[in-house]
């Protein structure tokens, strides 16, 4: 059935204690990864999470978000007034010095906690501002991904083809994302694997999910500590159950609900192709078609 919330994994790492008995924590830190590592082989969308932000083009490019995992859509909003693209620009670069102060700090020894305290508040402000570029969805442009050979973020001067007629479009290239125009503003819309408030990954909360990331976790281990093999539970016999419920669980999480059910059938049951829908950013996607005589 349809998943909705999430936990943290430190629910499965105290299962792992709870279910084997173990004596020691040596391996917690490794099973934090491992949970990562599991949550990439089943691979659902249900268990990541939608996050939008707002990048500031330069020469052609800006280095993608950290915690990118997939890229839903990249538009531009020409109606933002440049006062606040400029406001935003320098709360981006005020960030940039306090993180370069509290670094300072820490080398030194010295207290920070100040420094801190305002970096959260500026860091606030550039959030609040940002919405400012999602406010109103019409006035967003998507923009399509490059097809050239020859994308215009590449162009050397003089270049002959640098007065081609050409949409604005962008590309991924080497941990970049890159655009036809040389500054500006593009806001991203992407999916991210969410964390609970100590960084620590949050699974979705259901019973396949808990037992895939149970299993894994013990077959690791067992390349660690063989002594666990004492129990009658060799590696093969693992690998076979992380496999098992790392299927239940990708099914578990892909099953829709009767909402979803009504949105899919509205998407494929139609007379007229909807072939326009990107450069609405899939608005009325699901919006049942209408035939009137």
């Amino acid at each position: 059935m349809a998943i909705y919330r999430t936990e943290s994994s430190k629910v499965i790492i105290r299962k792992v204690f709870r279910d084997l008995r173990l004596q020691h924590s040596n391996w917690i830190d490794d099973a934090i990864e491992w949970i990562g590592e599991a949550l990439e082989h089943i691979g659902s969308s249900t268990q990541l999470a939608n996050k939008t932000c707002v990048l500031s083009m330069k020469d052609h490019r800006h280095l993608l978000p950290a915690d990118l995992y997939y890229i839903n859509q990249v538009a531009v909003n020409s109606e933002v007034t440049a006062r606040t693209e400029q406001e935003l620009d320098s709360l981006v670069e005020r960030v940039k010095q306090l993180n370069e102060t509290i670094q300072q700090a820490q080398e030194e020894g010295m207290s920070y906690e100040n420094t801190v305290v305002t970096l959260q508040e500026i860091n606030s402000r550039i959030a609040a501002i940002s919405q400012v570029f999602f406010e109103n969805e019409t006035s967003l442009t998507p923009l399509q991904y490059g097809a050239s050979t020859f994308h215009d973020s590449i162009h050397c001067e003089d270049c002959v083809n640098i007065n081609a007629k050409h949409e604005h479009t962008y590309i991924i290239d080497d941990g970049y994302i890159k655009t036809s125009f040389d500054t500006g503003k593009i806001c991203l819309s992407y999916k991210v694997f969410p964390t609970d408030g100590d960084n620590f990954p949050l699974v979705p909360a259901d019973v396949s999910f808990k037992e895939a990331m149970f299993w894994y976790i013990y077959k690791k281990l067992l390349l660690s500590y063989p002594t666990l093999v004492n129990n009658g539970i060799d590696y093969g016999y693992a690998e076979q159950q992380w496999k098992y419920y790392c299927t239940q669980a990708r099914n578990a999480a892909n099953y829709p609900d009767i909402d979803r059910y009504e949105s899919f059938m509205n998407q494929w049951v139609r007379m007229i192709p909807t072939l326009n829908k990107h450069d609405l950013g899939f608005e009325q996607l699901n919006t049942r078609e209408e035939y009137r005589r």
